[in-house]
């Protein structure tokens, strides 16, 4: 299994709804999560999770390298009103690749190499065809590995419902301070022939032993 580590991020994480009429101001900034796209347009468009494609008119990052599909967090500043289907002009403060991945296939023989350690999801949301999550872990002095897991011996619930989990290997690392971390995983393998969007099931090992994560969500794939 190719292991990939997470970036911790020190940035603060701030929405905030823009609004037209009142202009834009060099000292405001917004950090959110987007998608890189390069396909006919230089150098390139972000599209944010909340649904607004931003056009990089100026960046403090220039030697930052993208590619179509890339998963990123960014801190902009709104420079003016775009045209066409680009929402606002912006200048890219910062940019930070998030880990992706896809779904793992899970056997007898991996189970135990991708871990079963607790986290704690704080947040996840559905954005095209990626669920981000956000998660914190107790640990400090090793990296820790988070995989979006798929049993091949039990895909599925007794309602027919794909199963995915949300799997941590702390690497046996001290639990020494509270870390965050974020991951977006790729869905496009839950699609099925006739059909626009796949409900799944959502867990993750919580920390206290008792309440683990479960939650039924939907990933809609259609036009």
């Amino acid at each position: 299994m190719k292991k990939l580590w997470f970036l911790l991020l020190a940035l603060p994480l701030v929405f905030a709804a823009c609004d037209d009429d009142e202009g834009y101001s060099l000292g405001d900034y917004w950090v959110t999560t987007a998608t890189v796209k390069t396909v006919g347009v230089s150098p390139y468009v972000l599209e944010t999770d909340g649904g607004k494609r931003l056009f990089p008119s100026a960046s403090n990052v220039p030697r930052f390298e993208v590619f179509n599909g890339q998963r990123v967090w960014v801190n902009f500043t709104i420079l003016g009103d775009g045209e066409g289907d680009i929402d606002h002009l912006v200048k890219v403060n910062d940019l930070s690749e998030m880990l992706t991945k896809g779904i793992f296939q899970l056997t007898p023989e991996t189970t135990d190499s991708i871990g079963h350690d607790p986290l704690t999801i704080n947040d996840y949301w559905i954005s095209g065809d990626y669920l981000t999550v956000l998660f914190s872990y107790g640990g400090g002095q090793k990296i820790h590995f988070i995989t979006l897991a798929q049993d091949v011996d039990a895909p599925i619930n007794e309602d027919g419902l794909p199963v995915l989990e949300v799997r941590h290997n702390r690497n046996n690392d001290p639990v020494n301070y509270r870390l965050n971390g974020s991951v977006s995983f790729l869905l496009e393998d839950l699609r099925v022939d006739d059909s626009d969007e796949v409900p799944f099931v959502l867990r993750a090992k919580s920390p206290d032993g008792y309440s683990d994560f479960e939650e039924v969500l939907t990933y809609s794939y259609g036009e």
